[in-house]
C-alpha cells in the first residue's frame, strides 16, 4: 500500500541555546569501537518492581473469541500471545514454574471481567470471607437463600474459577524465547495434571548411577491444540507432548532465571482474558 505524502509543514525557528557545542549537520562515520553492553547489565531498571512488567498470556482461540475479528489471520484453534499477538499452530515451550489460583470473575450478565485472585488455601479452607460452595462452584457474596445460577445455568454472582498457571518460556517464530503464562482451567485442568505427571515422571541418571528427577525447565515440550466436545458443545483444548532435554545452555540459564523470578514473587501477569482464553470451558 503506498504511503500518503505528508504535507509540507513550516518548522518554527529554534530558540537560541547558550554554551552548547554546535551539532554538525552531517553525521560522522560510525566508530569502529565495539560497545560492550554486558558491562552495564540491568542498569536503568533499578526502580522497577513487578508491577512495571507484564508477561503475556498464551491463550487458545475459540470460535467465539473476539480476537478473531481484531487480529489478522487469527483462527479458532490457534494459540495467541496476548501482548505481541503472535499466532501459533504449535510452539516449543519450557515449563519453568507452576501456581494454582482461584480467579474471581464477575458474571457476564453484569459485564463480566477479572476481579482478582485467591490462593487455594484461602478458598478451600473456608477462610475467605463471603465465599460459598454451590454445586461444585465457589461463589462470592451470594445472599442467603438466593440461587447463584441464572435461568440458563450460568453464574449470576461473582464466581471463582480453579485455574492452573504454567509459567513457561515459549519460542517465537523468529527462534527467540520469551516468558509467558499458560493458564488452564475448567475442562483443561486434566491436561494440566497430566503435564505435571509427565514432568515429575522424567528420570535421569547421575554419573554415579543414581536416578533423579530433573527440574521442570530441563526439558522442552510441544504445545498444540485439539478439538474436544461433550454433551454441552465443542471447543479447542491444549495438547502437550514431551520433546526432549534442553541442549542450549543459554536457554537453560534463562529458564532457571525465570523460575527463580516467579518463586521470589518478582513476576506479575497481566489480568487474564476472560474470552477466548486458555482455559477452554464447556461449562460457563
Amino acid at each position: 500500500m503506498a504511503l500518503k505524502k505528508k504535507p509540507d509543514v513550516k518548522k518554527p525557528a529554534a530558540a537560541p541555546v547558550r554554551n552548547v557545542p554546535a551539532v554538525k549537520e552531517k553525521a560522522s562515520l560510525p566508530s569502529t569501537e565495539v560497545i560492550d553492553f554486558s558491562q552495564d547489565s540491568g542498569k536503568g531498571l533499578e526502580g522497577a518492581d513487578k508491577s512495571a512488567f507484564a508477561i503475556p498470556f498464551i491463550i487458545l482461540l475459540q470460535t467465539n473469541s473476539p480476537q478473531l475479528e481484531t487480529v489478522p489471520d487469527a483462527k479458532a484453534g490457534m494459540l495467541m500471545n496476548t501482548i505481541t499477538q503472535e499466532l501459533y499452530d504449535e510452539a516449543n515451550v519450557v515449563p519453568c514454574s507452576y501456581k494454582r489460583t482461584f480467579i474471581r470473575w464477575a458474571p457476564r450478565s453484569s459485564g463480566g471481567g477479572f476481579k482478582g485472585s485467591y490462593s487455594p488455601e484461602e478458598v478451600e479452607t473456608g477462610r475467605l470471607e463471603g465465599c460459598s460452595l454451590h454445586e461444585g462452584t465457589y461463589f462470592m457474596d451470594v445472599p442467603k437463600g438466593a440461587n447463584p445460577f441464572d435461568k440458563e445455568g450460568k453464574p449470576a454472582y461473582d464466581h471463582l474459577a480453579d485455574t492452573r498457571g504454567h509459567f513457561i518460556l515459549i519460542q517465537n517464530g523468529d527462534g527467540s524465547w520469551m516468558p509467558a503464562l499458560l493458564s488452564l482451567g475448567s475442562t483443561q485442568i486434566k491436561k494440566s495434571k497430566r503435564w505435571m505427571s509427565l514432568i515429575s515422571g522424567i528420570e535421569m541418571k547421575k554419573p554415579s548411577g543414581e536416578i533423579y528427577n530433573p527440574p521442570s525447565f530441563s526439558h522442552t515440550y510441544v504445545l498444540s491444540t485439539e478439538k474436544e466436545e461433550n454433551a454441552k458443545g465443542s471447543w479447542y483444548g491444549v495438547n502437550i507432548v514431551l520433546e526432549g532435554p534442553v541442549v542450549d545452555p543459554q536457554l537453560y540459564r534463562a529458564a532457571k532465571q525465570f523460575y527463580e523470578s516467579v518463586r521470589e514473587g518478582k513476576v506479575e501477569a497481566t489480568p487474564p482474558p476472560e474470552d477466548g482464553g486458555a482455559a477452554a470451558s464447556g461449562k460457563f
